[in-house]
């Protein structure tokens, strides 16, 4: 049984620990705020043994397997570093870190430590995901895809009245490619792989964070454009077109649910997604079984994946490598 601490405090931990209930192999240990009383308050409403406001302190305890990280996305990489040195298992949400480089130093000291380190990025480890997967030889060469996914903020009122939250300031890593356009990018890549060039345009709003925009990811034969927004609401589907039909992803971004083939033949299939699961059961449960070792190759391929992603955010963000400059 992994013993999970969580760092954080907010509704994706909620969520979250909503799933690590419903998912054998794993149970709540310990949380983390960042004072006491929230910590107490929080690790009472979901029965943790215990409650820290001192991560140091919280990572030292031996009785702690495995660390769930969801602090503000600017705190990731830091957070994720110290879990992994203190030799806990990592399962880190989007978007990953910073960069590519500090994804790399992170896996870098995972592998050192014989640990797992794990992204939370929801779409790859969605039944229907890895369904239109499969389906991608049956429509032929494709043309174009777009992945649509905007989400009015519950903050962006604040926000336009001048007062800036984590969500919509640079410094934290805010805005909508980081913290909702990275579903998309996560996405792509895990249907198409690396593209050939990417591109971003932005909506900035007053402190030049960008409150929506669309990713342009060009595979050479066709042209992938993502978009996400946190300043209005959209209709969060995925479509991709080939020579021979075409598919629908009915309900997109960070859920990817029931979705629709389409061929030319006249030939039509559908896979139904039940809109009460609670869609982090899935990545909760693979993170259990790639820990348990069960399956090394998906935590690889997970792992190829996030950095691929981080890769083309970096791109996408004007981000220069050491040995691009």
């Amino acid at each position: 049984m992994l013993r999970l601490a969580t760092i954080g405090s907010g509704s994706i931990v909620e969520l979250f620990l909503d799933a690590v209930k419903k998912t054998e192999g794993i149970s709540l240990m310990a949380v983390y705020s960042r004072t006491q009383e929230r910590a107490e308050e929080f690790g009472k409403k979901h029965g943790a043994a215990k409650w820290f406001s001192d991560v140091d302190a919280m990572l030292t305890d031996r009785e702690i397997d495995c660390v769930y990280v969801a602090s503000p996305n600017s705190l990731h990489y830091s957070y994720a570093k110290k879990a992994l040195s203190a030799g806990k298992h990592v399962i880190c949400e989007k978007p990953f870190v910073g960069n590519r480089n500090e994804a790399e130093e992170l896996f870098a000291i995972a592998e050192e430590k014989n640990l797992y380190l794990m992204e939370a990025i929801t779409v790859l480890h969605m039944p229907n995901f890895k369904c239109v997967r499969e389906w991608l030889s049956q429509i032929g060469a494709v043309h174009l895809a777009n992945f649509n996914y905007s989400q009015y903020s519950s903050r962006y009122d604040a926000y336009m009245e001048g007062r800036i939250t984590n969500v919509f300031d640079p410094e934290f890593a805010g805005g909508a490619l980081m913290d909702i356009n990275v579903y998309n990018l996560h996405a792509a890549a895990g249907l198409f792989g690396a593209p050939k060039k990417a591109h971003y345009f932005a909506n900035r709003g007053f402190n030049g964070i960008d409150c929506s925009g669309t990713a342009v990811l060009s595979y050479g034969g066709f042209v992938c454009t993502c978009m996400g927004a946190k300043d209005c609401d959209g209709d969060n589907r995925a479509v991709i077109e080939g020579e021979k039909g075409y598919i629908v992803v009915k309900e997109g971004g960070n859920l990817w649910g029931s979705a629709e083939l389409f061929l030319r033949n006249g030939e039509r299939r559908t896979v139904e997604y039940d809109l009460s699961t609670n869609r982090m059961v899935f990545e909760t449960a693979d993170f259990v079984r790639a820990v348990e070792g069960e399956d090394r190759e998906g935590f690889l391929s997970w792992k190829k994946e996030s950095l691929l992603v981080m890769e083309i955010l970096d791109q996408l963000r004007g981000y220069s490598l050491p040995s691009q400059q």
